[in-house]
């Protein structure tokens, strides 16, 4: 067994009612209450915060329309600091809890903050007591140390890999007002972040937990088109998609290849102007394909173990795109792209230009 390190800095809560967490985990702060559009507020989740902390004294400020735009995020920290902030309580999806992490981070770092986005290391390092609350879940941004922004500005971007909350805090309920287009890719989602997770993970515990996750989730995924109010598949979701993110999976992992999705699937969002949910889930099962030359035994194991399916790379491949299509994703998109539309997007990853130009053809429907 080869070494590893198994962290968990994040408290990862499960409620059904998050009003009594929030009261105790707020006691004695001045809370910035981060949120992005009216989604927060039409489930229920902006209410039940901003009303619990109004009844138990704690004093409160709002920051809405929140988002991974730097200049957002140093208004947010601006603002915060103007107004004594102690604690942040951000909810939402990934753009708004990775824009909580640095807000809660930059408080304490505010003149370098773009160094750590561009991969200064800020593990460890102070912040403001945070906490984090899905109602999009699939990102698992709440129990995951990365924070991603956007500097439009400049047109750059970056991570900053290190930061973690002090809670995570998961309630289904707040995903019900998701249609069903939606709520079907927060478990599809799910499944291809838990399946970088293990792809390649030679420790049997880890890897077999990865797993039972996948199974749970593409179960609770169907489930879900049957019965969208199953309260208890959609917390399986949301959990599957925290896991997705901890130290618990791919502690075994020689070759990290299957996080190269994430590369690759930027390149949809930019040749059809995708996006992410969709890039990822229609880019996964050719990803798995074109890695499938580099990597056969690992990925002839995974397709085995997660889908039963015991057939050729090639075909097994051409089975997930039936199976997702058949839970009502698009996987295949309209119009032409060119071999230099190709080329001329960046990509960090171990295939070469005519397997990822063949990948992103067979998106192109027919």
């Amino acid at each position: 067994m080869k070494d590893f390190i198994f962290r968990n800095d994040t408290k990862l809560l499960f409620r059904n009612d998050i009003r009594t967490t929030i009261a105790e985990i707020a006691k004695g702060h001045k809370v910035m209450f981060v949120y992005g559009g009216g989604s927060v507020k039409r489930n229920g989740c902006h209410d039940d915060i901003v009303q619990t902390l109004t009844d138990n004294g704690i004093p409160l400020m709002e920051y809405g329309d929140s988002s991974r735009e730097f200049a957002k995020i140093q208004e947010g920290i601006r603002i915060a600091k103007e107004n004594g902030i102690t604690m942040i309580i951000g909810a939402g999806g990934a753009s708004v809890m990775d824009s909580a992490k640095l807000m809660a981070f930059g408080f304490c770092h505010e003149s370098d903050l773009w160094d750590y986005v561009k991969g200064k290391n800020p593990y460890g390092l102070e912040r403001l007591p945070l906490a984090l609350i899905p109602t999009y879940p699939s990102s698992g941004s709440e129990n995951g140390l990365g924070a991603v922004s956007v500097d439009s500005r400049t047109g750059d971007f970056g991570t900053a890999y290190g930061i973690a909350a002090d809670y995570a805090i998961l309630c289904p309920k707040y995903s019900l007002t998701l249609d069903r287009e939606m709520t079907t890719y927060t478990g599809l989602v799910t499944l291809v972040q838990l399946s970088a997770g293990i792809l390649g993970d030679k420790n049997r515990m880890s890897y077999d937990a990865g797993i039972s996750y996948i199974r749970n989730v593409l179960e609770a995924t169907q489930t879900l088109q049957k019965n969208p109010d199953d309260l208890d598949a959609r917390g399986i979701i949301m959990m599957g998609a925290s896991l997705s993110t901890s130290s618990r999976l791919g502690i075994g992992k020689v070759e990290p290849f299957a996080y190269e999705i994430y590369e690759l699937e930027f390149l949809p969002e930019k040749l059809f102007g995708s996006f992410y949910r969709r890039s990822l889930t229609s880019v996964f099962p050719r990803f798995l394909q074109a890695m499938g030359k580099h990597h056969a035994d690992d990925i002839r194991k995974y397709y085995l173990d997660a889908f039963g399916f015991d057939s050729s790379i090639e075909e097994s491949s051409r089975k997930l795109i039936e199976l997702f299509e058949g839970l009502g994703v698009e996987m295949y998109y309209d119009g032409k792209i060119t071999r230099e539309q190709v080329d001329g997007i960046p990509c960090d990853t171990e295939l070469d230009g005519n397997e990822i130009f063949e990948m992103m053809s067979a998106l192109v429907r027919r």
